[in-house]
């Protein structure tokens, strides 16, 4: 099928549980596109669109396994689809349509927060993976950005981080904000042709984080699917650090001065850690206020140790950081002086509209001493606190509480008279928190709830009953 560009978007109408196709794409012969796209052959629950304002005039070839009479679907067009989804949380980050998951390229610019993340913009499933894009100036309201990074000949764009080059190390110019990315060679059909593998990749913005290019290969294939670049700055050896998963629970460190010629520094393991590595540095809360660094990995497993600039020593056994499974592949966000913000992506189940997945409400992190040693604790960023002004407050006499249904996002603090396990019901939905003390904040919003206890040393998240919305907030998208 041939399509002359007239006008900045391609309109394709996506089915949801309709068969994914193969699609290629190519302007004067040339590839620049491969795409499994969900294509809605007699209706579409929503549109994806295509960004071609670069092909404005030019003709393309569309091929795929569909006749091109059946693609008279997709439209050209000027504007973006409008998503309307009564199921929208309000706190809590959502794509606009198709599936999402890990947090990448987290980074706060001194004005705005940047999130990019894993999208599928053509299906409410796994896979076809981009980097989103949206900015926020509070943490809480989120506006959404043009696609950041497509898929090409190196594979689908798996998840990473970015770092603002404040002195122009790498030559980019000076504030120029370098993204790390996994490009996954052999999830395309593309990069199988060409026989790449999974490699670390650079994307370069010089206009703030909206327009990324890319720039090529950073490190080769090194082993398995080795993935996720997580780069830093350590103050204390003047160098920057890239964290990578390589392969079954296996990670490597890796150093630089700029930005641009790496060298491995130590391999290390830990049992049941994979995935989205991160390393960063808290002050406890013991009489010595000791710095301590915590390695930790997708599913909220961490260590506690010590690293100078080269080498990690773990000095403690692997611990769990959440109390439930949703929580995942969460990533601190680079540029923020005096806190470790975390944010994590939700793995909820259900599709919520026209899209499925959410991110967490950021979480400031810190450290404490226990009995059983250093922890990691868990507590919603003041910003959110600041815009749910009111907090409702709740003395239960038992054991159990429940919480009314609600008509807007609240924050609810439960104040038990003694410790121990305890129940929390809340619109159908039942929270058990084995060891409960002093204070349960809980912060409720459209079908997710969240919680933190134990001075947050336990923190959890709950999908609402069958993941219809039922914790009783009905937003439709808006603050």
């Amino acid at each position: 099928m041939k399509i002359h560009i007239t006008k900045k978007y391609l309109w394709f109408p996506i089915a949801k549980k309709g068969k994914v196709s193969k699609f290629h794409f190519y302007c004067k012969d040339q590839k620049f596109r491969e795409l499994d796209i969900a294509y809605g052959l007699d209706h579409a629950d929503f549109y994806a669109a295509m960004d071609v304002t670069g092909l404005l005039g030019e003709d393309i070839t569309i091929n795929s396994e569909i006749a091109d009479e059946a693609l008279d679907g997709i439209l050209c067009r000027d504007d973006l689809p409008s998503y309307e989804d009564t199921k929208r949380p309000l706190l809590h980050f959502t794509p606009p349509a198709g599936w999402m998951n890990d947090p990448n390229g987290l980074y706060f610019d001194g004005m705005y927060y940047h999130m990019y993340y894993q999208w599928n913009p053509y299906g409410t499933e796994w896979g076809n993976m981009h980097w989103g894009h949206a900015v926020s100036r509070d943490l809480i309201h989120w506006e959404h950005r043009k696609v950041a990074i497509t898929p090409d000949e190196y594979g689908t764009v798996y998840s990473g981080s970015a770092i603002k080059d404040e002195n122009n190390v790498a030559g980019y110019g000076k504030g120029a904000v370098l993204y790390f990315y996994t490009a996954s060679g052999g999830r395309n059909e593309w990069s199988k042709e060409k026989g790449n593998l999974h490699t670390q990749r650079l994307a370069v913005s010089t206009d703030g984080g909206d327009t990324l290019e890319k720039k090529g290969l950073v490190i080769s294939h090194i082993r398995g699917e080795n993935r996720d670049p997580k780069v830093f700055f350590h103050d204390e050896s003047r160098a920057f650090i890239m964290l990578l998963y390589l392969d079954e629970n296996e990670f490597a460190i890796f150093r630089s001065e700029d930005l641009c010629h790496w060298k491995e520094t130590q391999r290390l393991s830990f049992d049941g850690m994979w995935e989205c590595p991160d390393l960063f540095k808290l002050k406890a809360d013991d009489p010595e206020k000791s710095e301590k660094w915590v390695f930790w990995s997708a599913d909220g497993f961490y260590v506690v140790g010590s690293f100078d600039g080269y080498r990690f020593e773990a000095e403690s056994e692997v611990q769990k950081a959440y109390d439930t499974s949703l929580p995942y592949a969460a990533q601190t966000i680079s540029g923020v002086k005096e806190r470790t913000i975390s944010i994590a992506w939700l793995r909820t189940s259900d599709e919520r509209g026209n899209y499925r997945g959410m991110m967490s409400i950021p979480t400031e992190l810190s450290l404490k001493k226990t009995d059983s040693g250093y922890r990691l604790a868990f507590e919603p960023v003041k910003e959110l606190c600041d815009h749910l002004k009111t907090v409702r407050l709740l003395i239960p006499a038992g054991q159990a509480a429940e919480i009314p249904p609600m008509e807007e996002p609240v924050i609810w603090q439960i104040q038990w008279e003694e410790d121990g396990e305890r129940h929390i019901k809340i619109c159908g939905k039942e929270i058990v928190i084995p060891n409960a003390k002093g204070i349960t904040t809980l912060i409720i919003d459209t079908g997710i709830i969240e919680y933190f206890s134990n001075d947050g040393l336990i923190y959890g998240v709950n999908e609402g009953v069958n993941g219809d919305g039922s914790f009783g907030v009905i937003g439709d998208g808006s603050l």
